[in-house]
């Protein structure tokens, strides 16, 4: 009985007893992406630049406020994404995170939220030249590595002949084009219109090669959230809050609204659409996989091998001019 008056006073002065601040702060949503490649996903605001801007972000806002969590940012490199969030450093990644079979097989992405079209980009001289991936025939094409826009250039290089030369980040093919040291870059057309804003003496290609949407990624035991997510990006997309984002950062299109309703309707959605040339996007054997980048291993193999031919040259000659000094000299 003692003890029974004893646990009901505790209870009571415990209820009555202020709760330290930390006890109302609401749970974080760890969000994860990439900030060099800029805006309009992720970038720091050029005015004040210890706050993030970009369409991402304020995605990545809407999403924790339907969680009832408070968003906090991550940062990590765009081809780690996948893997921090696997192994759980953040809740979800986001940032033109590309919707891809290997990335539905392997994570728990969210439901399609922006279409994007895969476009070339040409030096304005040549727009009457290049117009397809055909055309570029043994020319060097640049993109981002570990992107659709990859896949796409190393399937096409067995066919056409083409050069892929892949990039960390999606700034510097751009420069290379108008300085001559790319032919073409194949990159979404999110990206091209930024870059083509501030990097002059380029033009994009009207036709799309490819078309592909952009998502968020969860670790593969995450279904839970990723349904709870997949519902407040419904939601938005229902009531407009989707379109509103995407107005302000001027990437609204005509693509969108068919996105919306078959996301809304339920509809099967194909992650990429518009070329034949996607099945090295499909999850593969290790084999499949190292058959694709052959190329590129032998060329690396190639240069490292030149490299240290090069090197014990050198050193030999260095050598020989050491011991000739101490001997004769």
């Amino acid at each position: 009985m003692r003890a029974h008056l004893l646990a009901c006073a505790l209870a009571v002065l415990a209820a009555a007893l202020p709760l330290p601040a930390w006890a109302d702060s609401p749970p974080v949503l760890r969000w994860a992406a990439d900030p060099e490649g800029g805006a309009p996903f992720v970038e720091a605001d050029p005015e004040h630049p210890d706050k993030l801007v970009g369409f991402d972000v304020e995605i990545a806002a809407l999403i924790a406020r339907g969680l009832g969590r408070t968003p906090q940012f991550v940062f990590v490199a765009y081809a780690s994404i996948d893997q921090s969030v696997a192994r759980g450093d953040a809740d979800i990644g986001l940032g033109g995170i590309e919707d891809t079979p290997s990335r539905r097989a392997a994570m728990a992405p969210t439901v399609p939220y922006y279409t994007f079209r895969e476009v070339l980009s040409v030096r304005t001289a040549d727009v009457g030249r290049f117009r397809t991936l055909a055309d570029l025939a043994g020319r060097r094409v640049g993109t981002l590595g570990g992107t659709i826009a990859y896949d796409i250039l190393l399937a096409t290089a067995g066919e056409h002949g083409i050069e892929p030369v892949s990039y960390d980040d999606d700034v510097h093919p751009y420069s290379d084009l108008v300085l001559g040291r790319l032919d073409a870059v194949l990159l979404d057309h999110v990206v091209a219109d930024r870059r083509r804003r501030v990097v002059p003496g380029f033009s994009i290609v009207p036709e799309p090669v490819a078309s592909g949407h952009y998502v968020g990624v969860l670790a593969p035991g995450k279904v839970g959230l990723r349904e709870a997510v997949d519902e407040i990006l419904r939601h938005a997309m229902q009531d407009g809050t989707l379109e509103r984002i995407f107005r302000r950062w001027h990437v609204w299109n005509d693509d969108q609204p068919a996105l919306f309703g078959r996301v809304l309707a339920g509809s099967p959605i194909e992650p990429v659409t518009g070329t034949r040339l996607l099945a090295s996007t499909a999850p593969g054997s290790g084999w499949d996989a190292t058959t694709r980048y052959l190329s590129s291993l032998v060329r690396a193999a190639g240069i490292t091998i030149l490299l240290s031919c090069a090197a014990m040259a050198l050193a030999v000659v260095l050598g020989c001019v050491v011991a000739s000094g101490r001997v004769y000299g």
